[in-house]
């Protein structure tokens, strides 16, 4: 499986496909706003500090992506196709987040267990309930 972040040069061609992965695979954990956010980022957005694109392929599919913008504290999201889950691809999409940026933000619904084991995995702490 293969990681890389998606240039700004790349972005307009890798948008569509990216933003149909999360629409197929998001279960109920997605919000309207984030989706809206994902599909609102432009390639000048790739360039800001803190704002990155990973995606994860395997056999030339999607298999996972994880996008954060402003380290995570205007938009985070991570999903990850559902035959590649429990293998390790969300904590590896972000402990690379958090590797590229620095730091990372996250917002996890408390119900959304899958998505908490993966952040505590990967040393993030939490900080409130909601």
């Amino acid at each position: 499986m293969a990681i890389f972040r998606i240039s700004k040069e790349k972005w307009p061609r890798w948008k569509k496909r990216i933003v149909a992965f999360v629409r197929e695979h998001k279960d109920k954990h997605i919000t309207r706003e984030t989706r809206a956010k994902l599909r609102a980022l432009t390639k000048l957005d790739l360039e800001e500090p803190g704002t990155l694109v990973l995606a994860a392929t395997e056999n030339r599919r999607i298999a996972g992506v994880l996008v954060g913008v402003d380290y995570g504290k205007e938009c985070s999201l991570a999903v990850v196709r559902r035959s590649a889950r429990s293998c390790g691809l969300g904590k590896e999409l972000l402990g690379r987040a958090v590797t590229e940026l620095g730091c990372f933000h996250v917002e996890i619904a408390s119900d959304n267990v899958p998505s908490l084991k993966v952040a505590f995995g990967c040393g993030l702490l939490g900080y409130a309930v909601f």
